[in-house]
């Protein structure tokens, strides 16, 4: 099978101590704004739409279906476009300063949605569709550009980790960054979850600060590295085209669709249960209080393992370690369907979902960087992202109506889980199985 060209970028930045400790810290100052969005923006928007009254359907759509298809046409781009990029700030500064204010004002804009929703019926008059629809719509609209927004700064910021940082410190530089989007996601639970009870505005509103700023800050403090090799000009085309030749190129490198497909059903192994898990421990009767506590001590437990979890990245391969660990989670997400029956199992298997779905994520930064050619890696790893968008339309698709028909039988998003990761696992053992190693090699 044909491989897509590749040519040779310059490495990374030659650095000192001090100066990859600095690297270090600003890319950890990035990653707490792009953490914003799992760690605060999704559960302010669950227990949001929780409140209104949003069907398992309704839910689904809004904070998945509707941003994953609108995601399809601008992360694509937004990748194509910085990969092409010769700006004296680099080729994923510029994305980077966009991607940032727009995200952090849609997200206002989500947080204010339910305060205008009521003057929009008014002005709407007879044609109004009711005040609830109306806070709902202006809700999905905002939610939809901040998730593109944010999905676009998740892309541009591997990109710039993969341009800055030397290849054999990926999995420990990676755990590090990790460390910091944890640690919010500990405070978030911990101190401002509970708000959102009466301050959901208020916190929302802070989410959005917490996004914006960190990844201003760190566009404006790191040095991008130099391309002495620029890569091959590409013809003229309207900035807003689908750049569908730089997608398919991606299908010719032969570890590509094995990644990809790993990818995506990592992401259907997930994504039922992150969507839904605050109903099922509401369903449950489990107080608010307690799942933040919960989820605190999970991220407690990432913490601590990250910096191992990274070593053994740097020693056996990303996508060796990645297997294991998602092997794990479906046996206990599969025990989980069998067993999970009151809010005292509930518990157990949270807790046990925090830590080994963080494992995951630490294992699996860097098994992009390890997969697909270093000089075009924003090129294939936004493939990537847009096959993974796919699988969250056709798993968002199914998954609320099939609550919905269920009579909310949320144990379903656990079976789910328990047989996406064992087709995840298939797809990985293909790639340790196959020919990666000698073609990766051959592309660096």
């Amino acid at each position: 099978m044909t491989q897509t060209p590749v040519v040779r970028a310059a490495s990374a930045l030659p650095l000192g101590l001090g100066g990859l400790l600095a690297l270090l810290l600003w890319l950890m100052v990035g990653d707490l704004g792009v953490s914003m969005r799992d760690r605060g923006a999704l559960p302010s928007a669950l227990e949001l739409l929780r409140r209104h009254g949003a069907s398992d359907t309704l839910t689904s759509l809004l904070l998945s279906t509707l941003p994953a298809l609108l995601s399809v046409l601008i992360v694509p781009l937004a990748a194509y476009h910085s990969d092409h990029c010769r700006s004296r700030l680099g080729r994923r500064k510029p994305f980077l300063l966009a991607a940032a204010p727009l995200g952090g004002l849609a997200l206002m804009g989500a947080a204010a949605a339910p305060a205008l929703g009521p003057a929009l019926h008014q002005v709407l008059g007879t044609w109004s569709p009711g005040q609830r629809f109306c806070s709902l719509a202006l809700f999905g609209i905002c939610w939809a550009l901040f998730d593109c927004a944010a999905l676009c700064a998740l892309s541009l910021f591997h990109g710039l980790v993969n341009d800055v940082v030397p290849a054999q410190l990926m999995g420990r530089v990676f755990a590090g960054i990790r460390i910091v989007g944890l640690g919010a996601g500990i405070a978030y639970q911990h101190w401002v979850f509970a708000l959102t009870e009466h301050q959901l505005p208020q916190v929302l509103v802070g989410v959005a600060l917490c996004f914006t700023a960190p990844l201003l800050v760190m566009a404006w403090q790191i040095r991008e590295k130099p391309l002495p090799t620029p890569l091959a000009e590409a013809p003229r085309r309207p900035p807003w085209r689908f750049p569908l030749a730089h997608v398919l190129a991606c299908f010719r490198y032969r570890p590509f669709a094995w990644g990809a497909a790993a990818f995506m059903l990592a992401g259907a192994t997930f994504s039922p249960f992150n969507t839904f898990y605050l109903h099922y421990a509401h369903a449950l009767g489990m107080p608010k209080s307690t799942l933040g506590t919960l989820t605190a001590a999970g991220y407690l437990v990432s913490i601590i393992s990250a910096f191992g979890i990274g070593w053994l990245v740097d020693r056996f391969g990303a996508a060796r370690v990645s297997m294991v660990v998602l092997a794990l989670y479906g046996g206990v997400s599969g025990l989980g369907y069998a067993a999970v029956s009151d809010a005292a199992d509930f518990r157990i298997f949270y807790v046990a979902h925090v830590v080994i779905s963080g494992a995951w994520f630490t294992a699996a930064a860097s098994l992009p960087m390890a997969l697909f050619p270093r000089s075009s890696f924003v090129q294939f790893n936004s493939t990537k992202d847009l096959m993974t968008v796919f699988a969250v339309i056709l798993v968002s698709g199914a998954q609320g109506p099939a609550l919905d028909w269920s009579g909310h039988d949320y144990r379903l998003t656990l079976l789910a889980g328990a047989v996406a990761s064992a087709l995840a696992v298939a797809c990985l053992a293909r790639l340790q199985a196959g020919d990666m190693a000698r073609l990766v090699a051959a592309s660096r």
